[in-house]
């Protein structure tokens, strides 16, 4: 079962994405014509082997990050408007805040999620006949992801934020 804000189950709806971008306001926000947008965190996890074939521990690798965005034509020519050499990968390293806000309730925020040190690292277009909306999904090559619970407690780990734990 979806969780809820006020009875209203998380939606599409809700998102709101802010970034660090200068320029960018409450008012005026960068990425409100975005029409898709997704993020993973992984932690490699194999089992260790022994006597027997069966699994006796569990040894724990590198934890990766990904996401990324799906953004309208016209999104990506304000953003190569505002990079220094007028590419999107020019534009540098940002974050990319997600709320989620429920219209019902006087600006209830449950939830942030940061994607930290975004960078693109392609620039193009894919267009059809008969497009009506011209977007193309761009891989944000996060630094890491994080709630505000985490960002908010700088003395705990990321094996918390995976897992859970006190």
């Amino acid at each position: 079962m979806a969780a809820t804000i006020n009875n209203v189950a998380y939606s599409w709806s809700m998102i709101q994405l802010q970034t660090n971008l200068d320029g960018e306001s409450a008012q005026n926000p960068i990425f409100v014509d975005c029409t898709a947008i997704k993020w993973d965190t992984k932690r490699k996890i194999e089992s260790i082997y022994g006597l027997g074939g069966q699994p006796r521990k569990r040894g724990f690798g590198n934890v990766t990050y990904e996401a990324s965005i799906t953004l309208p034509y016209g999104t990506q020519v304000d953003l190569r408007d505002r990079s220094t050499d007028g590419t999107l990968l020019g534009l540098g390293e940002f974050n990319l805040i997600i709320s989620w806000v429920n219209d019902v309730a006087a600006n209830v925020t449950t939830e942030t999620v940061t994607l930290a040190g975004c960078i693109l690292a392609e620039g193009g277009m894919d267009a059809n006949q008969d497009d009506t909306s011209i977007t193309r999904e761009f891989d944000l090559h996060p630094h890491r992801i994080y709630t505000g619970k985490v960002q908010s407690n700088a003395n705990m780990s990321w094996s918390h934020e995976l897992y859970g734990g006190a």
